[in-house]
C-alpha cells in the first residue's frame, strides 16, 4: 500500500523546507505562530503566550520605572532603559499578533499559496535562494538577542563568583537593573525570581526573533513572487519566437493579451497581499523605528561610559542585535520596493512596439501601475537601506549632543 504522506511530500516543492523556517520555530515557542484556518490554537499555545506575554511585561514596566527612578545617575538609568524598551516594544508585537492571529494565518496561507503555485525548477531555485538569505538574518537576529540575554543573566553570576573567590562583600544582584516588590529578591524567592527574569530576557529574544523574521521574510517571499511576474512577463514575448517578424500578427497579439491577463490577475494579488501585510505591520514598524534611534543610542552610550568591561561586552552585543533587527526591516522593505517596480523596467524592455494599439494599450496599464513601487510605507516611515542610514546618523547625532551634557 502506498504511504499518502510520502505522495504529499513528493508533491511539496523546494520552498516548502525553507518556508518561515526560524520565526515559525520562535513564534510556537511564545504561542503565536498563526493556526490554519478552521483549526483551533492548542491549550499548550495559549499558555505559552501568556507566560511570555506576563513576564515580558512585568520586565518592561520594572526596567522602565528603574530607569525613572534613576535619572540622577545615567549609566545605571540608561542600563535599564535599553532592555526596557525592547521589552516594552514587544509586548506590544506580541498583542498585535495574538489579537490578529486569524489576519496572520490568512496572509501566510496566501504567501503559501503563491509560492506553491510556482513549480518550474528555475523558479523555485530563485524562491530558495531569497528564503535561504532570510532565514540566514533570522537566525542571526536570533543567535544576537540570544548572546546578548545570556550575557545579561551570566554578568551577575560571574560577579558573585569573583566576590566568592576573593571574599569580597557584597550579594548576587539580578540580571536586569528593575523594580520589584521587596519580598521577590528575599532569600526565599531570589533565585525562582532570578530564572523568571531570565525567562522574561528569552521570551523578549523569541518574541522579536518571530516578529521581525517573519516580517523579513514575508518582504523576501513577496519579493520573489514579483520576481516570477518579471520570469512571466519575459517568457510570454519569449515564446512567441518574434525575432522572426517586425510586427506581431493578430494571432499573436491575441495570444499576449490572454497571458498578460493572467499576469495582470497575479500582479493584483501580490499587490494587495503587499498592501495587507503593511495594514497589520503598519503598529508594529511604527513604534520600532521611533524607538530604534534611542536604543541604539542609548546601547553606544552605556559602552562609552561603563567602565566595566563584562558590562561593555553586554552592550556591544546589545548593540548588534539592536542593528540587526533594525536592518531586517530595512532589508526586507527595500527588496519589496526594487522588485516592484522592476516589473515595469521588464515592461519596458520588451517587443511591445511590435504588438498592435490594443495590446499596446494593456501593458502600458500595466507599466503605469508597476512604476508606482509598492512599498511597506508606514507614517512618517518607509523601511528601506536609505532610511537604515538616516537612522544611524541621527543616532549618531544623538550621542554627539548628550556628550556635551557628560
Amino acid at each position: 500500500m502506498i504511504d499518502r504522506r510520502n505522495i504529499e511530500a513528493a508533491s511539496e516543492p523546494a520552498i516548502a523546507g525553507h518556508f518561515f523556517r526560524i520565526p515559525r520555530l520562535s513564534g510556537r515557542i511564545v504561542g503565536l505562530w498563526p493556526q490554519p484556518s478552521g483549526q483551533r490554537r492548542p491549550w499548550h499555545a495559549h499558555l505559552l503566550f501568556v507566560f511570555a506575554f506576563a513576564v515580558v511585561s512585568v520586565g518592561a514596566v520594572g526596567e522602565v520605572t528603574y530607569g525613572c527612578v534613576h535619572l540622577d545617575n545615567l549609566v545605571v538609568a540608561l542600563e535599564a532603559f535599553c532592555p526596557g524598551t525592547t521589552k516594552a516594544v514587544c509586548v506590544l508585537k506580541l498583542w498585535v499578533f495574538f489579537r490578529a492571529n486569524r489576519q496572520w494565518a490568512e496572509l501566510v496561507r496566501r504567501m503559501k499559496d503563491m509560492l506553491w503555485a510556482a513549480r518550474r525548477v528555475e523558479n523555485q531555485q530563485m524562491l530558495v535562494e531569497l528564503a535561504t538569505t532570510a532565514s540566514g538574518l533570522s537566525l542571526l537576529l536570533l543567535s544576537s538577542g540570544t548572546m546578548t540575554n545570556t550575557a545579561f543573566n551570566a554578568q551577575p553570576l560571574i560577579r558573585g563568583f569573583y566576590r566568592w573567590i576573593f571574599d569580597l562583600p557584597g550579594q548576587i544582584e539580578l540580571p536586569f537593573n528593575i523594580v520589584l516588590p521587596s519580598f521577590a529578591v528575599q532569600p526565599p524567592l531570589f533565585p525562582l525570581t532570578y530564572v523568571l527574569l531570565t525567562a522574561s530576557g528569552a521570551c523578549t529574544v523569541f518574541a522579536f526573533s518571530f516578529v521581525d523574521g517573519f516580517f523579513l521574510c514575508s518582504c523576501m517571499y513577496i519579493c520573489g513572487v514579483f520576481r516570477l511576474v518579471q520570469q512571466d512577463i519575459r517568457r510570454i514575448f519569449t515564446d512567441l519566437h518574434g525575432d522572426s517578424v517586425d510586427v506581431f500578427t493578430a494571432e499573436m497579439n491575441a495570444e499576449v493579451r490572454q497571458k498578460l491577463a493572467a499576469v495582470v490577475e497575479r500582479h493584483n494579488a501580490i499587490i494587495d497581499l503587499c498592501t495587507d501585510l503593511t495594514r497589520q505591520f503598519t503598529v508594529i514598524v511604527l513604534m520600532h523605528f521611533l524607538s530604534a534611534a534611542f536604543v541604539l543610542c542609548s546601547t553606544i552610550l552605556d559602552i562609552m561610559l561603563n567602565t566595566s568591561s563584562l558590562s561593555g561586552l553586554t552592550y556591544i552585543c546589545y548593540s548588534i542585535a539592536a542593528l540587526t533587527q533594525l536592518f531586517l526591516y530595512c532589508f526586507g522593505g527595500n527588496h519589496v520596493s526594487e522588485s516592484s517596480s522592476a516589473v515595469a523596467d521588464v515592461l519596458y524592455d520588451t517587443e511591445w512596439y511590435k504588438c498592435d494599439a490594443r495590446t499596446r494599450k494593456m501593458i502600458l496599464m500595466i507599466l503605469r501601475r508597476s512604476q508606482r513601487a509598492k512599498t511597506i510605507a508606514v507614517p512618517f516611515f518607509t523601511p528601506s537601506l536609505p532610511a537604515f542610514g538616516s537612522i544611524l546618523s541621527t543616532t549618531g547625532s544623538y550621542i554627539t549632543l548628550l556628550k556635551t551634557f557628560l
